[in-house]
């Protein structure tokens, strides 16, 4: 229990810093942003969660906190999905340097930051070659 208590306030403190709100008076800065008491405010930010559901929400809203991970202290987020959208990433930045390379074109980091997006959308991929195409044949 005292182990979950900490991991709650890490979360919070780090939703806190995230949020730049100072380190010292940070539980001032709680009381005044949200209209609790500096009991509340003390409590969360020991690691208590809010007993009101509505508190709970307006504190995950207010600092940017995913609640699911604040109450469970686990993340929905997949690895794997995470480890796929890397995988996708580094093939798109892979491919649209290849392009630059081949056509002789040093792309502004705007350039490359859209065809880079272009490659994400499946939808416009096929296009990027002929661009290629276009570019390359003199």
């Amino acid at each position: 229990m005292a182990d979950e208590k900490k991991r709650r306030a890490e979360l919070f403190a780090a939703a806190l810093d995230a949020k730049k709100v100072p380190r010292w008076g940070r539980g001032a800065s709680i009381v005044k942003k949200v209209a609790c008491s500096p009991a509340s405010a003390q409590a969360w930010i020991r690691g208590s969660l809010p007993h009101d559901a509505e508190r709970l929400v307006q504190l995950c809203d207010t600092y940017d906190i995913d609640l699911y991970e604040w109450v469970t202290l686990k993340s929905r987020k997949n690895p794997e999905v995470s480890q796929a959208n890397s995988d996708v990433m580094i093939e798109a930045i892979c491919y649209v340097k290849e392009f630059e390379e081949k056509s002789g074109f040093t792309f502004t980091p705007t350039q490359f930051a859209k065809l880079l997006v272009m490659y994400l959308d499946e939808s416009k991929r096929e296009s990027i070659g002929d661009i290629i195409d276009l570019l390359v044949t003199k």
